[in-house]
């Protein structure tokens, strides 16, 4: 997880990905759309993120920044609130 990340959105977006295909999902929460890295992560400590799948589907991305499974969902959004929407992530020991 990266410490510089917003949060996009706090909700995830589902996205259809193609098994084998490489994708590099945005860490920072700055990139348009907030899945896909287009470079705006340039000049803090976050890079991209891999991710290739094994079988094309929809995937829900998380868009917090913040899942313990990222770039995939796991609910960690619930901690979010709209106001929270382009503030930097919290970490566990800030979520308390």
């Amino acid at each position: 997880m990266c410490k510089d990340a917003i949060v996009f959105n706090n909700k995830p977006k589902g996205v259809t990905l193609d098994a084998w295909i490489p994708y590099y999902i945005c860490t920072c929460g700055k990139s348009e759309g907030g899945v896909f890295c287009d470079g705006k992560h340039k000049g803090s400590s976050c890079l991209p993120k891999k991710v290739t799948v094994e079988k094309t589907k929809q995937y829900l991305i998380c868009m917090c920044k913040s899942s313990k499974n990222f770039p995939f969902c796991d609910a960690t959004h619930s901690i979010y609130k709209d106001e929270d929407v382009g503030k930097l992530v919290k970490y566990e020991e800030d979520a308390e």
